[in-house]
């Protein structure tokens, strides 16, 4: 952590040193993520039934929830709901059944943060091929046919939370880290600089791993 500080004043340092010119120059080359290709993502886990019943025979075929339990506020017995869970498809090709995120409520099973798992179904049967500690913020569309997920990753620095935007491709059989986008904390932060996001997303990879946050 103290090292991605580092790396973090040295970034602030070169651009207080850099003409106005340049800046702007800079900037436009830290822009990785294409805004027209987002979909930005907001999970509230307010609604009383999902958009699409699909969801529920997923989440039954999972068996993570109780189809008897209709309490919003039994959190180690969660109903079928989206008070407790939600899913994405990721997928250009597979429909939502085949390939999907499954987003979590902090507090479900006794856990105090939201969690990411990914499933695929291979031979007719879901498989996990990922699983985070964090809460997806925004999909982008990708080449691969399946989109870039972007994470925001919960740490602590000396009692302070500090949140990693991370950005996930597809490499055929499951996501993979590529890199920090934006690094945070109560009253700081913003984009990584792009002369620094080599390095800074390399101590970022590895704080996450270190802390659990990929499993």
């Amino acid at each position: 952590m103290k090292k991605i500080f580092y790396l973090l004043f040295m970034s602030t340092v070169l651009f207080s040193c850099a003409s106005d010119d340049n800046e702007e120059e800079q900037n436009q080359n830290n822009v990785e993520i294409n805004e027209s290709d987002i979909q930005e993502i907001e999970t509230l886990f307010d609604k009383d039934e999902f958009d699409d019943l699909t969801k529920v025979d997923l989440l039954k075929e999972l068996k993570i929830c109780s189809e008897k339990n209709t309490s919003n506020e039994d959190y180690m017995h969660p109903s079928c709901s989206p008070r407790f869970f939600e899913l994405f498809a990721y997928s250009e090709k597979e429909p939502l059944k085949n390939a999907f995120v499954l987003l979590t409520k902090s507090k479900t099973y006794g856990f105090p943060l939201r969690r990411i798992a990914v499933f695929a179904r291979e031979k007719g049967r879901l498989v996990k091929v990922n699983e985070f500690v964090a809460n997806l913020i925004a999909m982008q569309k990708s080449n691969s046919g399946s989109k870039d997920l972007i994470l925001r990753f919960n740490d602590k620095d000396q009692g302070e939370d500090v949140f990693y935007n991370c950005v996930f491709t597809w490499d055929g059989m499951k996501y993979k880290y590529k890199s920090v986008e934006v690094i945070e904390g109560a009253n700081w932060g913003g984009p990584v600089k792009a002369e620094l996001k080599d390095s800074i997303s390399k101590e970022v990879e590895k704080d996450i791993i270190k802390n659990g946050m990929i499993l």
